[in-house]
Order: structure tokens, then C-alpha cells, then sequence
């Protein structure tokens, strides 16, 4: 029921609409009858039908509601107000908290703001959990998503049923099956932004997932079910891996036999030296299928070698053994760590170089096009690809970075893509300096290494167009 048809009907709240909606939250195993946590209700029909269902279930007195007023849209204040309606009907205690100004990706920067201050809530209320009212075709969508935009299987387990003090008990229900639900039950808002084509989020839902759905209409459901298999192998080869890591000769100084390796599938193999490399640096990394060939051919010289585990952090390999060196404090070169780039005037510093970000426009940046040291990015493509961008722990957005093992660029001027290791070999570059030299990037994908190659992606599209104008400063002469 949209919001505009405002009636409350909580008391039709049973029969079929309790036996799917509570029933799904029960059937997840995600909340027991002496929970208490806090939900939060955008005032979309996913989270007031997870609202309403944990209602239900729990009782006005174990809940608190979050709200979450970004200031973005037209709507945000009738959303809040509905959400403020739906709350004093079920007798739910309501907070809501106002973001403040956007910065950077506007998804991600959402994103850590409510799941920031829920966190803050669900703390210094001590309660069990933080509900969020995700479905089976988010999750779908999420997937089909990752599938295209991120190697590996990982990636496509995003969106689990329970990640930390997260819950999703509404995983098991698809979105149409959850508006249906709520038709005569309450009204919810609907964001606007979802049927914005520009997001390539939306451009799945609108237009891939429901071309599946002509193919077969339980395609969503068959997207989730392969997931849940997926996640089930990939517990099941972690758990492979690590009782392999566990038994095997190791220590920090000399590193692993690399005869543990012997005789194993290669998806084990893969999960040895990830766990291995997670273990020892204390975050997630990256094991391709090519870097483990490349480590296992490694084991096999005599004389071995390094890989780039990025970051600055590598494995060493030497006499049938691996070791993880971390990039900082090696005694080699002090590695600095990722820093994000302003999309307005500033400079950001990496190390000792200096990056300045001006704003100007295609007359003023034409006649210092061919500068190595600057390097112009379309503003308004360069925003819309940040808007799309997927947020990631590791990512920064626009940030300078290490270069990364992998690493490589489709140089301006040029067809294909080009390694960065052979960039810098192409332009004599120390080996010293390499691990410190910075790289624009937009997560995986490379930009502009300063003085040495910028990339075909983000020109300049037309005149008057406004322009984002980067120039670096290196703390060596040029």
C-alpha cells in the first residue's frame, strides 16, 4: 500500500500475513523469544514487514526502531514521518538520527552511517542484535551483481543470513511476496531512486534479474539456493584448509613447508595460503587462482621469489617454504597506507608525495593536457561511477593506494591492458620506490599512476563540461 493510501489495519496482522512474514523470521533461526534489538525501518514495505513481523513475535518493550534522515531526497521527511506513524501504532520506542553532510560514495557513506550509529544504539542498550530487513532478491540481486563486478567465489556470499551482530531474517521471502503481505496491513514509502536506471544495482533488478524471470519465473529463488550451496562448499574448503594449516610445520620466522601443498586439490591449495596470509597480516586478502600457480611454481625453483600480496605486504619464498612479510616496517621501504581523494579542492598526501585536487573546466585543463604529472577526470562521470561503485572494507573509493599484485592499466593511447610491474620496469623505476609510488584507483580499477600513465577511463566528455583537475607533487625531483 503506498504511503499516499495511509491507513493502519495492525489488527489484520494474522492469519496469512503473520504465517509468512513472523513465520519467515522464526523459520531463519536468527531471533529467540528473549531477544531484544534494534531495527532499522527506512519506512520501505522490507523493513516495516520486519518490523511489524518482530513485533509480533517479541513485543513492543524488547524492540527500538532507527531511523536513519539522510537529507537526500524530497521525500525524506514524509519517510520519517511515516516511519514516526507506524512506530506509535505498534507501541515501538523510535530514534532517529540525522546524517549530516554526504561525503565521498553516497551509498557507502549511507551505509556507514546507519550501521555506525546502530551499532552505537545497540551497544549502550545492550541488546542482542541489529535487524535489517534484506530479502531473497536482494540477495539475488547482490549476487548477480558481484558475479560481474568482483572475481571469486567471496564475493558472492555477500549479504549472509548473519554477519556479526547483523541478522536478515527476512532472507526466505522474496519482495513481492513481502508487499503482498503488507497490502492491507499498513502503507510503506518507496524510494524513488530504485527505478533510477543510472545505478547499475537498479539496472539488474529492472532488467536482468527480471529477464531471468521470463526464463524461469523461480530464477530468484534458484540464484538464492545456489548461493546457499556455494557458502556450504566454501565452509567446507576453509575448514579443509585450515585443519591442513594447523597441522603443518610452521613458524613466523621461517614461514610454511610448502610440502603441505602436495597432493591436494587446488581449491585446498588456495585456501591454505589465503588462511596463511589472513593469519599472519590480520586482514582479508585476495588469493586468485594465478597468484597461488605463481606460488606454488615458486616452491618449485630452486632460487624462489616474492609475490605482492598487496599493500606491500608479500610472500616470501625460498627453499621450499613460504613466509608473509608484512609491507610496514620490513626494513625495505615503509609502505603508506590508502588515503581517499577529495572530489573538491584539497590535497591528499601519500607518504611524502602530495596529490592537489582543483576543480576547473575543459578550457583550463586543454592546455595541460600531456602533463604525466596531472591528470584530468569528466566530474560528472567520474561521480556517477562512484555513486555505482560497490563498498567494500577495502575500498577507499577514489583513493590513492599501493600498487597490488595483479595490478593493471588500459593506458590512453594504447589498445589492452598493460601489467603496472612492467609500467614501472618500462620507466626505470627502483624497486625501492615502487612499494611507495601512489596509484589512482576506484577500487580494482586503476586510473592514473602519477608521472608514468593515465588511464582511457573518465576523459573529458564534451566542452564546459566541469573538470576535475589532480596534480602530484614527488618528493624527488622529476
Amino acid at each position: 500500500m503506498p504511503a499516499a493510501d495511509r491507513e493502519f489495519n495492525f489488527e489484520q496482522f494474522r492469519g496469512k500475513p503473520v504465517s509468512v512474514i513472523a513465520g519467515a523470521i522464526e523459520d531463519s533461526e536468527l531471533v529467540g523469544g528473549g531477544d531484544r534489538g534494534v531495527v532499522l525501518v527506512s519506512g520501505g514495505a522490507d523493513s516495516v514487514a520486519l518490523l511489524t513481523g518482530l513485533w509480533h513475535i517479541l513485543g513492543p518493550d524488547r524492540l527500538v526502531a532507527l531511523h536513519v534522515n539522510y537529507g537526500l531526497r524530497d521525500e525524506a521527511g514524509s519517510d520519517e514521518a511515516l516511519v514516526r506513524e507506524i512506530c506509535g501504532q505498534l507501541g515501538i520506542e523510535l530514534l532517529v538520527h540525522r546524517a549530516g553532510e554526504p561525503a565521498g560514495n553516497i551509498q557507502a557513506w549511507a551505509r556507514s552511517v546507519r550501521l555506525e550509529e546502530a551499532e552505537r544504539v545497540r551497544s549502550e542498550w545492550n541488546f542482542d542484535w541489529i535487524a535489517i530487513g534484506h530479502n531473497r532478491t536482494d540477495q539475488a540481486e547482490t549476487f548477480l551483481y558481484r558475479l560481474a563486478s568482483s572475481p571469486g567465489v567471496r564475493a558472492l556470499l555477500a549479504m549472509p543470513p548473519r554477519s556479526g551482530r547483523i541478522i536478515r531474517p527476512l532472507l526466505g521471502l522474496d519482495r513481492g511476496t513481502i508487499r503482498q503481505m503488507l497490502e492491507d496491513v499498513t502503507p510503506w514509502a518507496e524510494d524513488s531512486t530504485n527505478d533510477d536506471l543510472r545505478f547499475a544495482r537498479n539496472r539488474i533488478r529492472h532488467g536482468v534479474l527480471q529477464d531471468l524471470g521470463k526464463v524461469n519465473p523461480a530464477a530468484g529463488l534458484n540464484i538464492a539456493r545456489t548461493r546457499a550451496e556455494l557458502e556450504e562448499d566454501e565452509d567446507a574448503l576453509a575448514e579443509l584448509a585450515k585443519a591442513a594449516l594447523e597441522s603443518a610445520a610452521f613458524s613466523p620466522e621461517s614461514g610454511l613447508e610448502g610440502a603441505i601443498l602436495d597432493r591436494r586439490h587446488p581449491a585446498v591449495r588456495r585456501r591454505i595460503l589465503r588462511h596463511l596470509a589472513e593469519r599472519e597480516l590480520g586482514r582479508p586478502v585476495a588469493m586468485p587462482r594465478e597468484l597461488a600457480s605463481s606460488a606454488e611454481q615458486l616452491l618449485a625453483d630452486p632460487e624462489g621469489g616474492e609475490l605482492d600480496l598487496g599493500g606491500g605486504d608479500r610472500f616470501v619464498i625460498e627453499q621450499g617454504r613460504v613466509l608473509v612479510v608484512p609491507g610496514v616496517g620490513t626494513g625495505i621501504e615503509e609502505i603508506p597506507l590508502p588515503v581517499p581523494v577529495s572530489l573538491e579542492s584539497g590535497i591528499a598526501r601519500f607518504g611524502d608525495w602530495e596529490v592537489e585536487s582543483r576543480t576547473t573546466d575543459e578550457a583550463g585543463a586543454r592546455g595541460q593536457f600531456g602533463d604525466p604529472w596531472s591528470a584530468f577526470f569528466g566530474e560528472r562521470e567520474l561521480r556517477m561511477w562512484l555513486s555505482e561503485a560497490p563498498p567494500s572494507p577495502d575500498d577507499l573509493l577514489l583513493a590513492l593506494r599501493p600498487w597490488q599484485h595483479g595490478d593493471r592499466v588500459e593506458p590512453l593511447g594504447m589498445s589492452g591492458r598493460k601489467k603496472l610491474q612492467d609500467v614501472f620496469t618500462d620507466a626505470l623505476v627502483p624497486a625501492s620506490r615502487r612499494r611507495s609510488w601512489p596509484v589512482l584507483a576506484i577500487g580494482e580499477t586503476v586510473l592514473w599512476v602519477p608521472g608514468l600513465v593515465r588511464s582511457k577511463h573518465l576523459l573529458i566528455q564534451a566542452p564546459d563540461t566541469p573538470v576535475l583537475h589532480l596534480y602530484a607533487r614527488a618528493p624527488f625531483g622529476k
